[in-house]
């Protein structure tokens, strides 16, 4: 189905097919069904996925004006009541439709759908993913200081493959501006339990990316956030106590770095350092754990690092292995194909807690009841289980 003006829809039906041929998806040169319908109420749209979803169909593009609530009305009539996969595609990109264009919503729908888009070599694999090892990524949105009808959304996101390339995701609704993640130990202990059903095996190392802690913050994260991931575990079973390694990623800094000589810099006319660089002393923390990395190659402009500290760690990690294994997390964001400024979960937490703002737009809440709040704003069960990175 491709909701939009003629001929629109046409640049999807023609591109696709074409462009997934050359990643090696299949890919149907025949749409179910095309609906031409420029109303935008509910009830016509739930009607529209409810006949889809009856038909079997596995994806829904549609084609949604380039501003506008249209995306959020799509994306809370599909996964909160029907149950449906969509595809949203803006006016303006329809009309520019190219190989690298299709490419990238390719790269999107194959994840979606449950594909793998790509991985790195197991000799390039971190060791300590050798074990069974679950990798979560919080994240932690608040709305502006003037809206006060408006709660903040907290969202984890957790691997459930060896590969760590696959996520699914949890998201809540908390007070304005709580930075603590209020509900952690039910969603982690959901979360492992999850891993367990895909992989037979409970995690013996949990790995925690934490985004959105601000330094005087910290002593507050480790108190509630660790303590939470220890009683999650607890209550999945009474002597499960894997270990844990907590760090928390910042992107909110003025630190930059230049190569030394043309040489040493990545060759590009912004003369940045090289992907990969990792500045661990001198400018770091004298004892604990902090460092720096450019894990992208920046295309304007110079790249900005991400900085990394390390909270918690009951495993022993080497700096090597902390700073290897977080670079390596760099290259598996499902939506490139290149290596990212900061690890996936964390990139993933972002999209979730997104996701979930997306579901209470121009939705009027009861912001002294929001855990029902919560309850009505979960996607379709069924949904869910069938489609855990929809939210990508």
């Amino acid at each position: 189905m491709v909701r939009g003006r003629p001929p629109n829809w046409r640049a999807i039906v023609d591109n696709m097919p074409r462009g997934a041929q050359l990643v090696g998806m299949t890919f149907s040169r025949n749409p179910e069904e095309v609906c031409e319908d420029s109303r935008e109420n509910d009830r016509n749209l739930k009607q529209i996925f409810q006949r889809l979803k009856t038909k079997g169909v596995n994806l829904v593009f549609v084609i949604v004006p380039n501003a506008g609530d249209t995306y959020a009305k799509v994306k809370q009539v599909a996964e909160l009541e029907v149950g449906i996969l969509t595809q949203c595609i803006k006016e303006k990109t329809v009309f520019k439709m190219n190989p690298a264009t299709t490419g990238n919503i390719l790269l999107k729908i194959n994840a979606k759908l449950n594909g793998i888009n790509h991985y790195v070599k197991e000799l390039k694999k971190p060791k300590i993913l050798g074990k069974p090892t679950i990798i979560f990524g919080a994240d932690v949105t608040h709305p502006s200081p003037d809206e006060t009808s408006i709660p903040s959304v907290a969202a984890v996101t957790s691997s459930y493959d060896p590969a760590a390339f696959k996520y699914n995701m949890m998201w809540n609704l908390q007070d304005p501006r709580q930075e603590i993640i209020v509900h952690l130990e039910t969603i982690v202990r959901t979360q492992l339990i999850y891993f367990y059903k895909v992989n037979k095996v409970k995690p013996v190392h949990i790995i925690f990316y934490r985004d959105g802690v601000s330094e005087g913050q910290f002593q507050a994260v480790m108190s509630a956030e660790i303590s939470a991931i220890k009683r999650a575990c607890q209550g999945v079973e009474a002597n499960y106590n894997p270990k844990v390694t907590f760090l928390v990623v910042q992107k909110r800094h003025h630190t930059r770095f230049f190569p030394t000589s043309p040489s040493e810099g990545d060759g590009s006319r912004n003369n940045n350092v090289r992907p990969g660089t990792i500045v661990d002393t001198t400018i770091t923390h004298p004892t604990d754990l902090d460092f720096y990395l450019v894990s992208h190659q920046s295309i304007q402009g110079t790249a900005r690092p991400t900085k990394y500290y390390r909270l918690w760690d009951e495993y022993n990690l080497t700096d090597d292995e902390t700073e290897e294994m977080t670079y390596y997390l760099c290259h598996l964001f499902s939506r490139c194909t290149r290596s990212v400024s900061y690890p996936a979960p964390t990139y993933y937490a972002h999209l979730a807690a997104f996701r979930g703002r997306v579901y209470i737009k121009n939705r009027h809440l009861d912001m002294n009841n929001l855990p029902r709040e919560n309850q009505v704003h979960q996607a379709n069960a069924e949904f869910l289980t069938n489609n855990p990175m929809y939210f990508v």
